[in-house]
């Protein structure tokens, strides 16, 4: 029997903004049978994720062959090969969370519509195709286990659930290959197997070939019939999944300490009895941030753990006063008085300032080049900067209320602050007006500590974002949040995208960061295992309740004991 897969001598080689050119794949030679799970690793920039890409069809290759199911694909096909490529493959992308703002059955429903119809246009409900459409989409649910979540809308659901969503909607359009860039790497522990139990069911009920790319072992354990070491664009090794991952982590370097902390600790921040409640039109409450009370102490690194969906980014966001609490104070420790950031106004721009956060979901803009991107973001740090936007809201007699809130929204991710400027009655212009960037040509000396730190080079400054590995892009990402020096640096899962080799670089970088400047570093991860190594202390929430502060191990345990 003939492989499903076939790819030979794959070259795919990517021109770069400054000229140069990089040899992403070089001879990549593969097969996959019919009915296997193939793993793939590989260091951030190995060509992982441009492998899938070329075998969903959505990017050429310079040299090679790829055929997948009888279509075959040449650097000289045309583009109906490539569409046919499309129809017969499916790809869940790790941070992509595109899901219609309705109730999940309906999410599904249009997947399926999309397949037979080519639009995604919902069936009137009640009708008898709406229901035919339904009891279909109710098995893909079932398969991925979220029939008990179907009349929930989808913006409600956790991370980990969204993904498991986006799973039956690539389901429903019946692929003979399905690709997984990354899943769950960014779901905790439980969540993580949910999603893992459902591709598994979906390759034995199915028999559904897929192809899974992930950073972490424990998910090619989990998945991977065999798998694939990609290094620098080739093949490095093939075959035993133990075998090749025992020689890909003898490459980690080892951890370095973590700084001990003083005897006698100050308080950068707290958190006062902060509540926060959200409902959705026609749904009614959906979360309840329950009088949470929490301090950071300067200079340690705190951990916030806990399942999807729990709290913890509406915590961190509350912290960096990007949700304001229904009730309580959010107060930083500025100079020698306490500010509370949940009050809009000048005392709490020039407090938030002290701040850098990392998002979960950061995306950033496609065509950016990276240097702009650390010129944005110093100069909406600048406190300076904002000692002017404070004298031009004074020329335009703005609110100053009205000017922290877009200083605020100008932190967000990008596409979720132009729909919230947009309420306001303003274009993204306004952010570049009130907040300048600062001049590129000053990026380069400030930022090359960083850089280094962080593994990235100058070359990566003058590159645009599309032109980055996801790897890459998480490092810059961190690296943004880093830029402006910040007394406090929150972070939303930023191990997610990083394969093992980088994540260790990367947490020893923040260690290093944390001991030499004294910043104080609050990070949510679910991975637990790295969470102990990197910090000093660890928060526990459950169902939007903080339970348990203390050592890292110990909330660890704490976690898993609540969910045996």
């Amino acid at each position: 029997m003939s492989p499903l897969v076939t790819v030979e001598n794959l070259v795919k080689i990517f021109k770069i903004t400054q000229g140069g050119a990089v040899r992403a794949l070089d001879g990549v030679c593969l097969e996959v049978e019919k009915g296997e799970i193939l793993g793939i690793i590989g260091e951030s920039g190995s060509g992982k994720t441009t492998l899938l890409r070329i075998l969903r069809g959505v990017e050429k290759f310079d040299e090679g062959l790829v055929r997948i199911d009888g279509v075959e694909l040449k650097p000289g096909s045309n583009i109906e090969d490539f569409h046919k490529v499309r129809r017969i493959t499916a790809i869940h992308l790790q941070r992509t969370f595109g899901l219609w703002s309705e109730p999940v059955v309906n999410n599904v429903i249009r997947a399926l519509k999309y397949v037979e119809e080519g639009d995604e246009r919902l069936p009137l409900e009640e009708t008898s195709e709406y229901l035919e459409y339904r009891e279909r989409a109710m098995e893909l649910l079932r398969l991925v286990g979220l029939e008990h979540r179907a009349d929930l809308w989808a913006d409600v659901l956790s991370g980990g659930e969204k993904q498991r969503l986006i799973l039956a909607r690539q389901l429903a359009k019946k692929p003979r290959l399905l690709l997984l860039d990354e899943p769950a790497t960014m779901t905790c522990p439980i969540t993580r197997k949910e999603l893992l139990d459902a591709v598994k069911r979906a390759n034995e009920e199915l028999r559904l070939t897929t192809i899974v790319v992930s950073h972490m072992p424990e998910i090619h354990r989990s998945l991977a019939h065999r798998m694939v070491w990609l290094d620098q664009g080739k093949v490095k090794m093939e075959g035993d999944v133990e075998k090749i991952l025992e020689s890909f982590m003898a490459r980690v370097e080892p951890p370095l300490p973590l700084k001990k902390l003083p005897r006698r600790k100050a308080k950068i921040a707290e958190l006062r009895n902060v509540t926060k409640r959200y409902f959705l039109v026609g749904y009614g409450h959906v979360f309840s941030l329950k009088e949470a009370t929490m301090s950071i102490w300067r200079g340690e690194i705190l951990a916030i753990i806990g399942p999807s969906g729990a709290g913890k980014t509406v915590l961190v966001r509350i912290l960096t006063g990007l949700e304001l609490p229904d009730s309580g104070e959010v107060v930083v420790r500025v100079d020698r008085r306490w500010v509370n950031i949940a009050e809009l106004g000048p005392k709490s721009m020039k407090a938030r300032s002290r701040i850098g956060i990392l998002h979960q979901e950061f995306a950033l803009p496609y065509w950016a080049r990276v240097v702009d991107l650390f010129a944005g973001r110093m100069g909406l740090k600048s406190s300076q900067v904002v000692e002017e936007a404070l004298k031009k809201a004074s020329i335009r007699e703005m609110d100053l209320k009205l000017l922290d809130a877009i200083h605020r929204i100008a932190e967000l991710p990008w596409e979720e602050a132009k729909h919230k400027l947009e309420e306001l009655g303003f274009s993204p212009n306004i952010i570049e007006e009130l907040f300048p960037a600062l001049p590129t040509w000053v990026i380069e000396e400030k930022v090359k500590d960083l850089l280094k730190a962080l593994n990235l080079t100058r070359e990566h400054l003058y590159r645009r974002v599309h032109e980055l590995s996801g790897g890459e892009q998480v490092r810059v990402a961190i690296g943004l949040a880093l830029s402006s020096k910040p007394e406090i640096l929150v972070l939303d899962e930023p191990f997610g995208d990083l394969d093992p080799v980088n994540l260790r670089r990367v947490a020893n970088a923040l260690k290093r960061i944390n001991e030499l400047f004294n910043t104080t570093i609050v990070l949510i991860s679910h991975q637990l295992d790295f969470v102990e190594e990197i910090a000093h202390r660890a928060v526990l929430i459950e169902d939007g309740e903080l339970v348990f502060s203390g050592s890292p191990r110990e909330a660890v345990t704490k976690f898993f004991s609540y969910h045996k």
